[in-house]
């Protein structure tokens, strides 16, 4: 028995997922008349709904929160309809919070997205590994899915990562830039009610990094220390 999940997403996010996925064993994305599902080998086994539910909700929590260190934008995936699919190919769908299901007759043919033709390749199952064994991990991936990426959750997601590999190490890695990243965080002057801090005890950054670096600086500092963390493990 086949478990589909239907995934909430424009065709640009389908395509960076088929970049993001396209090296797993484990999991496989389909297309079928301009939807876009999920599904996952260890499905197979399981023979109810509300089983598929709870695994497709931790696994799409995982895939959301390395998808959204990798990508600007990307949005947070709920399995909130699940397809059943026959050995026929008919299927039956279910949406989240309905006691019943909704049988479809029309049979359902399948095809597999790749993005061969993308490149690099990226990580996905070594931090997702990473996450299941360290909290500190799992917390900083909590920190990317569920919350608003501004100022004030970006300067805590630093924190967390300078707590744990140190401060030299943050400095490498951001060449310095975290020093322009923190001033303009804290400075009322600067960003107004954006500011970690209502009274100003310097004075504003003579260069004033935007949001939107400062979300690059913070997803590409996470990367390195993801990075960093796997190799520690070898």
């Amino acid at each position: 028995m086949k478990w589909l999940v239907l995934l909430d997403v424009e065709k640009s996010d389908f395509d960076k997922l088929s970049n993001l996925l396209r090296s797993s064993d484990e999991f496989s994305l389909i297309t079928e008349n301009s939807e876009y599902y999920l599904t996952s080998s260890h499905w197979e086994s399981l023979t109810n709904t509300s089983d598929v539910h709870g695994e497709a909700t931790k696994l799409l929590e995982d895939i959301s929160a390395v998808a959204m260190i990798h990508f600007t934008g990307f949005p947070l995936l709920k399995p909130d309809i699940i397809c059943q699919v026959d050995e026929e190919g008919k299927r039956q769908r279910w949406r989240a919070g309905s006691a019943t299901l909704t049988r479809r007759p029309a049979s359902f043919s399948i095809k597999l997205e790749g993005g061969q033709d993308i490149i690099p390749i990226l990580e996905f199952e070594s931090w997702r590994k990473l996450a299941e064994e360290d909290e500190i991990v799992k917390n900083v991936f909590r920190q990317f899915r569920d919350f608003e990426h501004n100022w004030i959750n970006l300067y805590k997601v630093y924190e967390i990562v300078q707590e744990d590999a140190g401060k030299n190490k943050i400095e490498q890695w951001t060449k310095n830039k975290i020093r322009q990243f923190k001033h303009t965080a804290n400075s009322q002057s600067a960003i107004g009610d954006d500011a970690r801090h209502g009274v100003d005890h310097n004075d504003p950054p003579k260069e004033l990094m935007s949001l939107s670096e400062a979300q690059a600086l913070i997803r590409n500092l996470v990367k390195q220390w993801l990075q960093w963390k796997c190799e520690q493990q070898k």
